[in-house]
């Protein structure tokens, strides 16, 4: 995954806009981290690893009593003594802060078992120019269950230097080496608490920070890493998580992290707190011997943009929305900026973002739901139902559980829209009907709406 042509040894540093945050401890600098070549990447001259503000925890005590600032090494779910990855669903070597542990473990269901497909339907092979990457050995229907893992790693998205803001006196890139030193330390004790299977997967995967003065380990999860978000504890929760929060993770796995990007994907993952697992599900039809792809990026913005945002991985993406990238952005730009008034503007929407394969994207998810609402509100039950359907088998979609109940025509016609009128957006006392009819908290229908 994330793999591409190496860029080139002359190539000037860049900085990536991943950075790390203070603690709460003395505020240090924040220190972005670089990519491309970095020249002279030593050690500072002087400078000794500190020891790290941590605590190897069992993966069932309580951190309630621990320090906020401090992060554990924890296994998560809990394994049995000799475990193997022959003899278990399969495990993750974690680095939390403690809050972030008790969100886990109170997490309704945890750990459930890991949901299956009833047979592989991919196998890994090189992709010429690529790598490593998957492969489709069958036809695969839209929103089927590719394959689900646990990861093999979970660490904060980036490191904070709290614990070395004594080095302020440091020029700006010693402090930025000395934070990799410090960061790769830290994950140095991470990576030998994986089993040797799970070592052996994990130095297998691309690197694409080899030259930026990124440790192996380091290098391999900023290459690799696949972001796990709404871990944010009590206070640390926010509307929207900055890089370096105490909620913002980032995942390696064994397998999904070796799928290639493309701004055209065929494939959603989704991180599935109850299971502890990323689940790949197919984003449309995929024919047999199809690769399957992942964006690594934002997919609503200009293929200049997005070729800017992969810089980091070391590549140019060539899929066939940046190969015609005037017309695929024109017809995205059209697609996401209409408005839906009616039955024919949302399925014309629908189409249009399909063609540009942009199913994953939350303004598809919107679309879909307006869709249905106006049927619902025509009182067409069989088409209102075909769009509950499909929206209930988008699993890693958060309207799909309330779609289901409503995906029979029985049950749409006790949807509090029925036959409410043929506008798009329910009026206030609608929502508010919704909100009391259904049990749930207004935010949850607001991503619908």
């Amino acid at each position: 995954m994330k793999k591409g042509f190496l860029i080139s040894s002359k190539a000037k540093a860049k900085s990536a806009k991943d950075r790390f945050k203070p603690g709460s401890r003395p505020d240090p600098e924040i220190v972005k981290l670089l990519y491309g070549v970095v020249e002279n990447t030593e050690k500072p001259q002087g400078y000794e690893v500190q020891r790290p503000i941590m605590k190897e925890m069992d993966p069932l005590a309580s951190p309630e009593r621990l320090p906020e600032d401090m992060t554990l090494y924890t296994t998560q779910p809990s394994i049995f003594m000799n475990a193997t990855p022959a003899n278990h669903e399969g495990w993750t070597e974690c680095l939390l802060y403690p809050q972030v542990k008790a969100l886990i473990l109170a997490t309704p269901g945890f750990p459930a078992r890991l949901l299956r497909p009833s047979a592989p339907k991919y196998r890994i092979v090189p992709i010429p120019d690529k790598g490593q990457g998957l492969v489709s050995t069958a036809n695969i229907h839209a929103s089927d269950l590719i394959l689900s893992e646990r990861p093999l790693t979970l660490t904060p998205a980036s490191a904070s230097l709290s614990k070395i803001c004594f080095l302020r006196e440091l020029s700006a890139k010693e402090k930025y080496l000395a934070a990799l030193y410090e960061w790769e330390h830290s994950l140095k004790i991470l990576f030998d608490r994986l089993h040797r299977d799970y070592q052996a997967a994990f130095m297998a995967l691309a690197n694409s920070h080899q030259y930026d003065g990124s440790g192996p380990i380091s290098g391999i999860i900023r290459t690799n890493g696949m972001g796990v978000s709404f871990l944010e504890p009590g206070k640390y929760r926010t509307e929207k998580p900055q890089p370096g929060d105490k909620g913002m993770y980032t995942a390696v796995c064994k397998e999904i992290s070796r799928l290639n990007h493309s701004c055209y994907p065929n494939t959603i993952a989704y991180f599935d707190r109850a299971t502890f697992s990323y689940q790949l599900f197919a984003a449309r039809d995929i024919a047999e011997g199809e690769e399957l792809t992942l964006t690594y990026i934002g997919l609503t913005v200009p293929a200049e943009a997005r070729q800017s945002k992969l810089e980091p991985y070391g590549f140019r993406c060539t899929c066939p929305a940046c190969h015609t990238s005037d017309a695929s952005d024109a017809q995205r730009a059209t697609s996401l900026r209409m408005e839906i008034t009616n039955i024919d503007d949302g399925l014309l929407k629908l189409a249009l973002m399909e063609e540009q394969g942009l199913q994953g994207c939350f303004e598809y998810s919107i679309a879909l739901n307006t869709v249905m609402n106006l049927y619902i509100r025509i009182g067409d039950a069989d088409n209102g139902c075909m769009y509950a359907k499909k929206i209930a088998k988008r699993r890693w979609d958060a309207s799909a559980n309330v779609a289901k109940m409503y995906s029979s025509p029985l049950a749409i016609q006790s949807h509090p829209l029925w036959k409410k009128g043929t506008q798009a957006e329910p009026s206030a006392d609608e929502l508010k009907t919704l909100f009391a009819g259904l049990g749930l908290a207004e935010e949850h229908w607001a991503s619908i709406f």
